[in-house]
């Protein structure tokens, strides 16, 4: 049985995500299929069957320039860069809401002041929304959601 470099267990992994079987896997790189389950499981790959999600981690890993196999400084690097980037959206964001809140204040009195905020706030939540989809800031991946529930109805 070969010993497989983690570039070539990159290379497995891309493969097993585009559709290939375990035991394709295995014939083609010398390795017996539950080897290549294991590694399977404990990267949590994809079997090919959701194309989306692994489409998805790869432009995630080229926006963030991390390169499959790549030393760990450079892949640190990268990622530290990008969670800078998402920083600054994040404060961007939040500068954003504090200069509305000043100008605005709570409800405004006046009905043009009213409508100003409003139209100011829907603009300022639109460009919060679009950059957040584009940096990824929305995609829950592996956690489960907290659900708030009420037992008393408020008929």
């Amino acid at each position: 049985m070969a010993r497989l470099s983690k570039d070539d267990w990159e290379t497995v992994r891309a493969e097993r995500e585009a559709g290939a079987s375990f035991p394709e896997l295995a014939a083609k790189w010398g390795v017996s299929h539950q080897a290549v389950q294991k590694h399977a499981k404990a990267g949590k790959w994809g079997d090919g069957s959701n194309v989306a999600d692994t489409i998805r981690r790869k432009v995630a890993e080229k926006v963030a320039g991390v390169v499959a196999g790549c030393n760990p400084q450079k892949k640190e690097a990268a990622l530290d860069a990008a969670a800078a980037l998402v920083a600054d959206v994040v404060d961007r964001h939040r500068a954003d809401t504090a200069v509305h809140r000043e100008r605005f204040g709570a409800v405004p009195k006046d009905w043009d002041d009213g409508k100003l905020a409003k139209v100011a706030m829907e603009t300022i939540l639109l460009r919060i929304k679009a950059e957040r989809a584009s940096y990824g800031l929305d995609e829950v991946s592996g956690s489960e959601g907290i659900t708030i529930s009420n037992p008393r109805s408020f008929d």
